[in-house]
């Protein structure tokens, strides 16, 4: 089975131009976004939406849990009904796998397009703890192996996947023609990235899981590029809000070529080019919000107007100390109180009163530290991320 073209194409054989333009757009505005922010208030923010991912690409799966309900996961307060339990566990797995992957990128002479990767993600994603249940596949006896490629033929809709005795070769063809893409400009790149996600989804090459393992593995081709701010945003918001959109735009560039003037290829060239129009789109649509969002000057006012709102029992919680809009405006500024005596005299206050706020806003996971006398950071917590990041 071939899967050509592997990037969208015009008449003269070349990326359409408005998509080169498109993409060098979002990589300038992604890159924007990490400008007059300390590193430590950009890190809180990608910690934050590392659970905003998950959420949202398990919701494109029909299994979104709630961003709180993930948060109580990660300290062990697990809910009672057992779907929940099972949502919860879903999300760690998926967070813990993001990180491996960010990790992975860092490694020498790493490709996102590799089958090792790309089955390293599939067998660390389902080899968390409490993923035994969905290894179990409705019609088959044997359970799904993590990280292993399927054993059995799939339809997929109306997309019947490539026979399994072909997977392993189109696999190596997946890595060997997409590679090409490592080489050129980050507008190139970009554009190589966001087709390889509609081809392997095409490919198939698990027996469930595909969405999420070729979503993550996205991730670690846009990361890949080197853009900076990738992070600060992530496309799969941008593909679970767009409704069932997301689906029917892989569904369409599953089409077989349309006549003479459709490429050369098996596949569309045309549906690809749409398929990676929507992409852009996608994604653009993402670092706008951010870059909306993030400016320091309203960030800081939405801070201090989350803090005024819970003392005045705005909220459904205990108001926040007296001070806090204080610590939150300099951790904004400078990033991080290295010693914490600085947290005495910004906030003006006795050091016993300073320990005793600290404690409290660490014990609220709205700062965070290595340790007790480690430096303190930000942290965004779900509760005032849905305010300062409205719809988040």
């Amino acid at each position: 089975m071939d899967f050509t073209p592997i990037i969208p194409l015009g008449s003269n054989k070349k990326i359409p131009q408005d998509l080169l333009e498109r993409a060098e757009k979002l990589i300038h505005s992604s890159v924007a976004l990490t400008g007059g922010h300390p590193i430590e208030t950009l890190n809180a923010v990608r910690e934050h939406l590392r659970t905003i991912n998950s959420y949202y690409s398990n919701k494109i799966e029909s299994e979104g849990t709630r961003p709180r309900d993930i948060e109580k996961a990660m300290k062990k307060d697990f809910s009672n009904d057992k779907k929940k339990r099972t949502l919860q566990m879903l999300s760690l797995a998926h967070i813990e796998t993001q990180k491996k992957v960010e990790n992975l990128v860092q490694t020498e002479k790493f490709s996102p397009y590799k089958t090792e990767f790309i089955c390293t993600i599939h067998n660390y994603l389902y080899s968390q703890d409490g993923m035994k249940v969905f290894l179990k596949i409705k019609g088959l006896e044997e359970n799904m192996i993590p990280g292993g490629l399927r054993t059995h033929d799939v339809d997929v809709g109306d997309h019947i996947a490539p026979k399994v005795e072909e997977l392993p070769s189109l696999m190596n063809k997946f890595e060997l023609l997409y590679r090409e893409g490592l080489l050129g400009s980050k507008v190139n790149q970009l554009i190589y990235a966001l087709a390889s996600h509609h081809r392997l989804v095409y490919l198939h090459p698990f027996l469930d899981g595909n969405g999420r393992t070729s979503r993550l593995a996205l991730d670690g081709a846009l990361l890949a590029t080197g853009i900076s701010g990738y992070g600060l945003w992530n496309i799969s918001r941008g593909l679970a809000r767009s409704g069932d959109e997301y689906k029917d735009m892989l569904a369409h560039a599953d089409m077989n070529r349309q006549g003479d003037y459709d490429g050369t290829g098996a596949l569309s060239t045309r549906a690809l080019n749409d398929f990676v129009s929507y992409m852009l789109t996608c994604a653009q649509d993402q670092v706008d919000y951010m870059t909306k969002y993030l400016k320091l000057s309203s960030l800081t006012q939405r801070f201090t107007k989350y803090v005024e709102l819970t003392q005045n029992g705005m909220f459904d919680l205990a108001p926040l100390p007296k001070n806090t809009d204080k610590m939150f405006k300099e951790l904004l500024l400078k990033g991080e109180f290295k010693k914490r005596t600085e947290i005495d005299e910004i906030l003006g206050v006795s050091r016993r009163t300073a320990t005793e706020i600290t404690k409290e806003l660490l014990h609220r996971d709205y700062i965070q530290s290595d340790g007790p006398k480690s430096s303190i950071r930000l942290k965004i917590n779900s509760h005032l991320a849905e305010y300062i990041f409205p719809e988040l």
